[in-house]
């Protein structure tokens, strides 16, 4: 009976208990890793020692977490961050308006809520807003990078580090023609354009508020409300 008993029990979660706050504190707080495994906190989000089973570990702390933190994974690195605030939230919708017209002319589907894939597998990211290339075998949830005509990031404390280094790599190996950074803590616009051994060829900056240029044709708005301004 015992023995029956063990094999039944279902697998220990990865999560003490639920965080009482959706942010990257509050995860590191809570997670009870496998032995050999070990979580840090730095640049304002929790980094996680995968190992071999990185995929797995990762896949497990999506389902375990709250919809809005973020889980993606570097390799063999799993990064967390906390759910985005609410002017963060108003910033990439307002973006995605603006880049509706753009992708109805050239056909692209705009998408908040995709996962882009290395060729190869091994990593993802979750962007706040993509273009997605008609045509692409990948139309749904999960996408590849090379298929992307766009990748958007809204940078803001205290994780905006990512935004500007990481990230920019990850899109510039995946194969993303162009990667668009409005950071709100540095007040700027940043575009980054042609991707060649995991960095970008050109990058075009602009102050935030000001148009963007784009090498489609037309610019970007990026000026953003009050709200948004100063911190989040």
């Amino acid at each position: 009976m015992v023995l029956h008993s063990l094999l039944r029990r279902e697998p220990r979660g990865l999560l003490r208990r639920p965080p009482t706050a959706p942010t990257a504190e509050g995860v590191h707080r809570e997670l009870r890793l496998p032995k050999g495994r070990t979580a840090r906190l730095a640049d304002g989000r929790v980094r996680i020692d995968g190992g071999w089973n990185a995929r797995w570990l990762a896949a497990r702390l999506t389902g375990e977490l709250p919809a809005s933190v973020r889980v993606e994974q570097y390799n063999a690195e799993i990064v967390i961050a906390g759910a985005a605030s609410r002017a963060h939230d108003r910033a990439v919708e307002a973006l995605a308006d603006r880049l509706a017209p753009l992708a109805k002319e050239r056909e692209w589907a705009v998408r908040r809520d995709a996962t882009v894939l290395m060729p190869g597998g091994g990593a993802y990211v979750r962007p706040d807003i993509v273009c997605v290339r008609a045509g692409s075998a990948w139309q749904g949830e999960v996408v590849l990078g090379s298929d992307l005509a766009l990748a958007v990031e809204v940078a803001a404390a205290p994780d905006a580090a990512d935004d500007r280094t990481l990230k920019r790599s990850f899109y510039a190996t995946a194969g993303v023609s162009c990667y668009v950074l409005l950071d709100l803590e540095r007040a700027s616009a940043v575009l980054y354009d042609i991707p060649c051994e995991g960095d970008y060829q050109q990058r075009h900056e602009a102050v935030l508020g000001d148009p963007l240029p784009l090498p489609y044709d037309t610019a970007l708005e990026t000026a953003v409300p009050r709200l948004y301004r100063g911190g989040m």
